[in-house]
């Protein structure tokens, strides 16, 4: 451990689940910050994603001080993958201005509804096989990509189940949360708020003001 180093926490159990989470994090950009929050023995780690959402996957940890940290994504991943014993000594932390977005609240959320995963993976299927069919009318030039951020952003916007939007689905299926053997996904939300839960992680997102306009 070197001075640079952060906090060592100490897990309930394996640190793999962790690992895995901020590695697939750290595909879109190794640089992604992660957000480590902990009050109590639970241990938060929230994600930005490509499709405005936040991703968070959560731990069981040994001690009850509380824990707000930030730290790269590739960084996690490594000390995870390596950490033994259940004793996660985190990277480097990051500076603060690095996380832009609110937190989701901790309490009052309602359910929805529930799909069963299989269900949540065909939304999207269908939704891929949509943008590659409009992407196909989309002449070259300057205004594509505007164009092409245009009908990925529509598609995201469609209600998944009630008002939820489909950009949970995307998020879920970004970060690994839609296991192969299935199961049960749950919707619920909070104000503004709504949230997909499976048994591998959770997706969230705020509808009607953008993810990156607030600091919490």
């Amino acid at each position: 451990m070197s001075a640079a180093d952060g906090p060592a926490v100490h897990l309930d159990g394996s640190a793999r689940d962790l690992a895995v989470f901020a590695e697939r994090a750290a595909r879109h950009d190794p640089a992604t910050p992660v957000r480590l929050v902990a009050a109590g023995a639970t241990l938060a780690a929230f994600v930005t994603t490509p499709f405005e959402c936040l991703g968070l996957r959560a731990t069981r940890r040994q001690e009850a001080a509380d824990l707000d940290v930030l730290v790269e994504a590739v960084g996690l991943g490594a000390r995870a993958r390596s950490a033994r014993e259940g004793v996660l000594t985190l990277p480097p932390r990051l500076p603060d201005l690095s996380w832009t977005s609110p937190l989701p609240p901790r309490s009052g959320w309602t359910e929805i509804g529930r799909m069963t995963v299989a269900d949540v993976a065909t939304r999207v299927s269908e939704d891929t096989e949509q943008f590659t069919a409009r992407a196909q009318q989309v002449p070259a030039g300057r205004a594509a990509n505007a164009a092409l951020e245009g009908i990925a952003a529509d598609l995201w916007a469609r209600p998944l189940l009630g008002s939820a939007p489909s950009r949970l689905a995307h998020t879920a299926h970004y970060l690994g949360f839609l296991p192969a053997d299935g199961g049960e996904a749950v919707v619920r939300s909070t104000g503004a708020w709504y949230r997909l839960d499976t048994s591998a992680g959770v997706a969230l997102a705020r509808v009607g003001d953008p993810l990156g306009l607030f600091v919490s």
